[in-house]
Protein backbone atom coordinates (compact mmCIF):
# COMPACT_ATOMS: atom_id res chain seq x y z
CA UNK A 1 0.00 0.00 0.00
CA UNK A 2 2.55 2.00 1.03
CA UNK A 3 4.25 2.25 -2.55
CA UNK A 4 0.82 3.42 -4.12
CA UNK A 5 0.47 6.28 -2.07
CA UNK A 6 0.99 9.73 -3.50
CA UNK A 7 4.59 11.63 -2.57
CA UNK A 8 4.28 14.30 -0.02
CA UNK A 9 4.49 17.63 -0.92
CA UNK A 10 4.95 19.53 2.29
CA UNK A 11 6.57 18.67 5.84
CA UNK A 12 3.34 18.86 8.34
CA UNK A 13 3.51 22.16 10.62
CA UNK A 14 2.17 22.79 14.07
CA UNK A 15 0.38 19.44 14.30
CA UNK A 16 0.18 16.08 16.80
CA UNK A 17 -0.83 12.74 15.14
CA UNK A 18 -1.52 9.56 17.75
CA UNK A 19 -0.30 6.57 16.31
CA UNK A 20 -1.17 2.69 15.90
CA UNK A 21 0.77 -0.16 14.76
CA UNK A 22 -0.50 -1.71 12.22
CA UNK A 23 0.66 -4.99 9.54
CA UNK A 24 0.89 -8.55 11.00
CA UNK A 25 0.15 -9.58 14.53
CA UNK A 26 3.57 -10.15 15.91
CA UNK A 27 4.12 -6.66 14.84
CA UNK A 28 1.17 -5.55 16.26
CA UNK A 29 1.45 -7.58 19.56
CA UNK A 30 5.52 -7.22 20.41
CA UNK A 31 6.07 -3.44 19.21
CA UNK A 32 4.39 -1.77 22.44
CA UNK A 33 6.35 -4.07 25.36
CA UNK A 34 9.50 -3.87 22.91
CA UNK A 35 9.72 -0.31 22.93
CA UNK A 36 9.08 -0.30 26.48
CA UNK A 37 13.28 -1.15 27.12
CA UNK A 38 14.03 1.73 25.18
CA UNK A 39 13.56 5.41 25.19
CA UNK A 40 10.35 5.17 23.49
CA UNK A 41 8.75 3.73 26.64
CA UNK A 42 5.08 4.77 26.11
CA UNK A 43 4.76 5.91 22.40
CA UNK A 44 2.10 7.22 21.22
CA UNK A 45 2.39 9.39 18.25
CA UNK A 46 4.63 12.29 17.21
CA UNK A 47 4.50 16.35 17.17
CA UNK A 48 5.90 18.05 14.14
CA UNK A 49 6.71 21.71 14.95
CA UNK A 50 9.06 23.99 12.85
CA UNK A 51 10.37 21.40 10.35
CA UNK A 52 10.87 18.81 12.85
CA UNK A 53 9.23 16.09 14.82
CA UNK A 54 9.74 14.40 18.17
CA UNK A 55 8.07 11.85 19.54
CA UNK A 56 4.88 11.62 21.96
CA UNK A 57 5.30 9.73 25.04
CA UNK A 58 2.61 8.58 27.69
CA UNK A 59 4.91 5.95 30.15
CA UNK A 60 1.84 6.12 32.37
CA UNK A 61 -2.03 5.13 31.29
CA UNK A 62 -3.25 8.57 32.72
CA UNK A 63 -0.60 10.43 32.88
CA UNK A 64 0.73 13.64 31.18
CA UNK A 65 2.12 13.30 27.55
CA UNK A 66 5.87 13.81 27.49
CA UNK A 67 8.00 14.70 24.06
CA UNK A 68 11.65 12.66 23.32
CA UNK A 69 14.02 12.10 20.47
CA UNK A 70 13.58 14.91 18.38
CA UNK A 71 14.18 14.00 14.79
CA UNK A 72 15.33 15.90 11.19
CA UNK A 73 12.68 15.96 8.94
CA UNK A 74 13.22 16.05 4.93
CA UNK A 75 11.15 15.39 1.68
CA UNK A 76 13.68 12.33 -0.06
CA UNK A 77 13.86 9.55 -1.76
CA UNK A 78 11.91 5.99 0.04
CA UNK A 79 14.62 3.02 0.60
CA UNK A 80 11.22 1.04 -0.93
CA UNK A 81 10.73 2.80 -3.89
CA UNK A 82 12.73 5.81 -4.52
CA UNK A 83 10.14 8.11 -4.55
CA UNK A 84 9.93 10.89 -2.40
CA UNK A 85 8.88 10.43 0.84
CA UNK A 86 8.75 12.26 4.28
CA UNK A 87 11.62 10.85 6.11
CA UNK A 88 11.99 11.31 9.68
CA UNK A 89 15.80 10.68 10.88
CA UNK A 90 17.42 10.59 14.52
CA UNK A 91 20.86 12.20 15.17
CA UNK A 92 23.73 10.27 16.44
CA UNK A 93 23.21 10.95 19.95
CA UNK A 94 19.77 9.26 19.84
CA UNK A 95 21.68 6.12 20.97
CA UNK A 96 21.21 2.77 19.91
CA UNK A 97 19.10 1.79 18.28
CA UNK A 98 17.24 5.00 17.50
CA UNK A 99 20.83 6.69 15.77
CA UNK A 100 19.83 3.67 13.06
CA UNK A 101 16.49 4.37 12.67
CA UNK A 102 14.60 6.02 9.99
CA UNK A 103 10.69 6.69 9.31
CA UNK A 104 9.56 7.18 5.65
CA UNK A 105 5.71 8.66 5.53
CA UNK A 106 3.28 8.71 3.02
CA UNK A 107 0.45 11.24 3.13
CA UNK A 108 -3.34 9.18 3.19
CA UNK A 109 -5.60 11.53 1.80
CA UNK A 110 -8.14 11.49 5.10
CA UNK A 111 -4.98 13.68 7.21
CA UNK A 112 -3.25 10.92 7.85
CA UNK A 113 -0.28 9.34 7.30
CA UNK A 114 1.51 5.57 6.76
CA UNK A 115 4.78 5.47 8.41
CA UNK A 116 7.12 2.94 7.71
CA UNK A 117 10.00 2.31 10.13
CA UNK A 118 13.41 0.95 9.04
CA UNK A 119 17.12 0.50 10.43
CA UNK A 120 19.90 1.60 8.57
CA UNK A 121 21.69 -0.98 8.71
CA UNK A 122 23.22 -3.33 6.12
CA UNK A 123 20.50 -6.58 6.75
CA UNK A 124 17.79 -4.65 8.35
CA UNK A 125 17.66 -1.81 5.44
CA UNK A 126 14.63 -3.91 3.49
CA UNK A 127 12.67 -4.89 7.06
CA UNK A 128 9.91 -2.10 7.35
CA UNK A 129 7.75 -1.93 10.55
CA UNK A 130 4.34 -0.26 9.62
CA UNK A 131 2.60 2.59 11.28
CA UNK A 132 -0.31 4.88 11.03
CA UNK A 133 -0.50 8.24 12.60
CA UNK A 134 -3.90 10.27 12.72
CA UNK A 135 -4.12 13.88 13.23
CA UNK A 136 -4.61 14.82 17.00
CA UNK A 137 -6.11 17.69 19.29
CA UNK A 138 -3.00 19.49 20.03
CA UNK A 139 -2.01 18.43 24.26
Amino acid sequence: MFAELSSPQAIPAEVDFLAEFVGPGWLRLSAGPSLKLTALAGWCGKRFVGGQAVNLLRPHRNGPLRVSLAMQAALAPSTIDGRTTLRLQYPREAGVPWRWAVDELRPLGDGGWLGMMHLELTLLRRLHFPFLLTPAERA
